[in-house]
């Protein structure tokens, strides 16, 4: 379980590892905190998304964490907790995460919007779940 930020030409892009599913996608949040520049929180929000894949999963994941931040003027934090469920038709995350109101006095990184490129969800046998992606900045 860890995260690292990696380098890329015009973006930001990360890598999250994690024993299950629940603990990769913990850890992008904990990426994504970090790469806006949030600060802990202390107010929990509850984001809900469903998707056909993994790979479209955390597309639209990253995507609400984006429009969270922009529509409640808060920053992301970290994760409280995320629990990833396995659906009929593809999967499911229900996640709440920790945020902080917006100041005019920080210097937040300001994300676009994720992308596909590089973007995957991978299960490494004896290694666990890994996860990339790449945010528009």
């Amino acid at each position: 379980m860890s995260y690292e930020i990696l380098d890329h030409t015009a973006d930001v892009k990360f890598k999250a590892k994690g024993d299950s599913l629940n603990e990769v996608f913990s850890e992008s949040v904990k990426a994504f905190a970090d790469i806006v520049g949030g600060g802990g929180g202390a107010t929990g929000h509850t984001v809900k998304v469903e998707s056909e894949n993994l790979d479209a999963l955390l597309f639209d994941f990253l995507d609400e964490l984006i429009f969270l931040q922009e529509t409640e003027n808060v920053a992301v934090g970290g994760p409280k907790e995320v629990e990833i469920e396995e659906l009929e038709n593809g999967y499911g995350i229900e996640a709440t995460v920790w945020t902080d109101p917006i100041t005019s006095q920080q210097g937040l990184l300001d994300i676009k919007a994720p992308t596909y490129s590089e973007m995957k969800v991978d299960y490494i046998k004896g290694e666990g779940w890994e996860i990339v992606a790449v945010l528009d900045i």
